[in-house]
This record gives structure tokens, C-alpha cells and sequence, in this order.
């Protein structure tokens, strides 16, 4: 089972349901918003609280659609993926992502039951493809490096 860290200093808040903005934080003097898109609310909730305690501005989506629209509207430093979501999967948001030239830019992590396909590096902005259960270290590395332009 995953456990998260403390969500950092006392009094921050962690809202985590829709698109809510969960807490600013510097990293390397700069903040970082990270879009993590992932149906299982108990999983997306357990991102945002990594997250959040590694640093980053979070939006938390429960689906695809959802989830392009905060980046469309957010422009963010990476995007954490569930691939297998109900209505719009995480393929689909793949490729409307790399066909809209205001997104096609931002760096993605795959974080899925499904992600041993490795077709999916052959995409431009898939920079890390996470298998669940996953590292916490590992992800939270892993996202640092993709928000910070330090990926493959």
C-alpha cells in the first residue's frame, strides 16, 4: 500500500476534487503546477498529496475532458496520466493534447495499470511512463526532472 508524506507546512490546505488549486509552493524559486488526471479518487488524491508535499501547485481532474481543459487553461510544467479512464481515456488525451498547438508542448507522465505498453514513448510528450503500484521516490523525482525540463 502507498502512503503519503505530510502535505507540508501546517495550515496548508489539499483540495483535491475537480480542478481546485491546491497550494502554491516554490521550487528552485519558481512555482510548478502539475495537472494530474486520474478517475480513482483515493489515487488522485494520493498524487496531489506527493505532490504538493514535493513542492508543486496541483490541479487535480477526475477525467480526460476535464483534465484538457486545466491544461489548455493552466499551461502547466507537466501533466501526470491515468491511461485507462472512463469516457475519454488517457490515449485520446494524448492526442488531443499533440494536435493542439497550445498544449503539444507540455511534458506528460504516464502513471497507469496499463502502462507496459512501451508504444507509448514513441509520443513526443511522454517523457516517464510509471507502472502502478509505483515509487513514490521514483515519481516524485521523476515529475521534478519533467517540470524542470530535465527529462529524455
Amino acid at each position: 500500500m502507498l502512503t503519503a508524506p505530510a502535505a507540508g507546512p501546517p495550515g496548508a490546505e489539499v483540495e483535491t476534487s475537480g480542478m481546485k488549486q491546491v497550494r502554491d509552493a516554490p521550487i528552485h524559486g519558481e512555482k510548478r503546477l502539475v495537472v494530474v488526471m486520474e478517475d480513482d479518487r483515493a489515487v488522485r488524491e494520493l498524487l496531489c498529496e506527493l505532490l504538493v508535499a514535493t513542492g508543486f501547485q496541483i490541479k487535480g481532474c477526475g477525467s480526460g475532458s476535464e483534465g484538457l481543459r486545466a491544461v489548455k487553461e493552466a499551461q502547466p510544467s507537466a501533466v501526470i496520466l491515468d491511461l485507462h479512464m472512463p469516457g475519454m481515456d488517457g490515449v485520446e488525451v494524448l492526442d488531443l493534447l499533440a494536435k493542439d498547438e497550445s498544449t503539444s508542448s507540455v511534458p506528460v507522465v504516464v502513471v497507469s495499470s496499463y502502462a507496459s505498453d512501451r508504444s507509448l514513448w514513441s509520443r513526443g510528450q511522454v517523457k516517464e511512463v510509471l507502472q502502478k503500484p509505483f515509487d513514490v521516490g521514483t515519481l516524485c523525482r521523476r515529475v521534478m526532472e519533467v517540470a524542470n525540463g530535465r527529462s529524455r
